[in-house]
């Protein structure tokens, strides 16, 4: 039977309340990029074993009571899907000699009893098309390599399928199911339109140019870590002469941030904020709570009413 794996808020409750012990983390790491970094700590604190597979001494990798170097994504084969429902069988730029993340489960399952019998990425992929057989059956190898350039779409069986719905959609009545939805005002939309007044900012965070995520992999460039060597703030040139200093600290309902640095531009509304989260120091995650997304878990980033104190120069 299917069983739906818990999303990671609630896997953050679980550890807290003890029931799960020990966390196996791959390539994510989790305590930086993701939100309500003070329930995070509590839960990372309750574990007994920290088992990580990484390429980059991140945040996570440093906490690793067992800890598995690993192939990037450009020294390993192995097959990618995105949100278009396009394959791609990625091949290695470079040779490399550390393992493939399968190859260290399979290892860890050897280990306690049970072989899978892999021997290659192509192993663990065919069987993944026999699992998933409406979606990925016709989707070998080789016909991944015959259409590297473009990549197949799934469902994928005789051909691809570009077009997932013609004339009717694939349901036994052959018609979709639409369900409403209630809009309701919340956030910032809901103070502004309201008559509450408040003082504080609403942040939204993001990346630059320059970093991605964490920055685990782009800090380790000279050139790039030179150009963007912090997070900082932009604030808007209309707040300016509320700003008594150019280093802040953000204080949310849930958290705060470390010092930050401010930057003000013409970019950005009056009683807005923006700040990049790629350094772990700077505590970025620590402002954001629990809201998401009530379907798919994702967390609430892009807005949480923050208040400043000023920091001394």
């Amino acid at each position: 039977p299917f069983i739906e794996g818990l999303k990671t808020p609630d896997i953050m409750d679980k550890m807290i309340e003890g029931e799960i012990k020990a966390l196996l983390n791959m390539g994510e790491d989790i305590t930086h990029i993701h939100s309500n970094q003070n329930k995070i700590e509590k839960a990372m604190q309750n574990l007994e074993l920290i088992i990580v597979n990484e390429v980059a001494n991140s945040s996570i990798a440093k906490r690793a009571d067992i800890l598995f170097g690993v192939k990037s994504g450009y020294e390993k084969e192995g097959v990618y899907i995105n949100a278009e429902r396009r394959l791609h069988l990625s091949t290695p730029l470079t040779n490399c000699d550390m393992p493939d993340d399968w190859e260290v489960y399979a290892g860890i399952s050897k280990y306690l009893g049970k072989d899978f019998g892999y021997k290659s990425s192509k192993d663990v992929w065919n069987e993944v098309r026999g699992v998933a057989k409406e979606r990925f059956a016709g989707a070998s190898y080789e016909r991944l390599k015959e259409n590297s350039l473009k990549g197949l779409q799934w469902p994928i069986h005789a051909k691809d399928t570009p077009r997932l719905h013609i004339k009717r959609f694939k349901t036994s009545s052959g018609k979709a199911t639409f369900r409403y939805k209630r809009y309701f005002l919340r956030g910032e939309l809901e103070e502004k339109l309201g008559s509450r007044v408040d003082n504080g900012f609403w942040l939204s965070s993001g990346r630059n140019i320059v970093h991605y995520n964490n920055a685990a992999q782009t800090l380790l460039c000279e050139k790039l870590s030179k150009r963007e060597s912090e997070d900082i703030i932009l604030a808007s040139s209309e707040d300016r002469e509320f700003f008594k200093s150019t280093k802040v600290e953000l204080v949310s309902k849930y958290g705060r941030s470390a010092p930050l640095n401010i930057k003000f531009t013409n970019f950005f509304k009056k009683g807005k904020l923006f700040v990049t989260f790629h350094h772990y120091k700077s505590k970025i995650n620590y402002l954001f709570g629990d809201e998401c997304d009530e379907l798919t878990k994702t967390a609430a980033f892009k807005a949480i009413k923050v208040y400043v104190e000023f920091c001394e120069e």
